[in-house]
């Protein structure tokens, strides 16, 4: 018997063709909306965890890291959230991780 092996890539790739186009643009608001709501009650930044759990929290059910940092990453791309170059310790894990905040000029305009 023979085992197939999957990548990353493959499942990453499955998982995005499952979502759907519309869902990943719903779930980048989403995560936007955390952030600039974080940033409004004075959180300078947020780590992938604490999106996550705030995800969770507001909307009762469970999300995927990977799915947190996809949506992060393509609104990263996209310029509404930029990667803060200075690190510091993430409140849910501890470890050490370049958080990501809203860009000043849409800070302004939202706050």
């Amino acid at each position: 018997m023979q085992t197939q092996q999957v990548n990353t890539a493959q499942t990453s790739a499955q998982a995005l063709q499952a979502i759907g186009q519309v869902k990943r643009k719903q779930l980048q608001d989403e995560i936007h909306d955390i952030c600039v709501a974080a940033q409004r009650n004075g959180a300078a930044d947020l780590s992938g965890k604490e999106i996550q759990a705030t995800y969770e929290r507001l909307h009762g059910r469970r999300i995927e890291a990977s799915t947190i940092s996809s949506r992060v990453s393509n609104l990263i791309d996209a310029g509404r959230l930029v990667r803060v170059a200075d690190s510091r310790p993430c409140a849910v894990t501890g470890n050490n991780i370049h958080p990501v905040r809203v860009p000043a000029t849409q800070a302004r305009l939202v706050g």
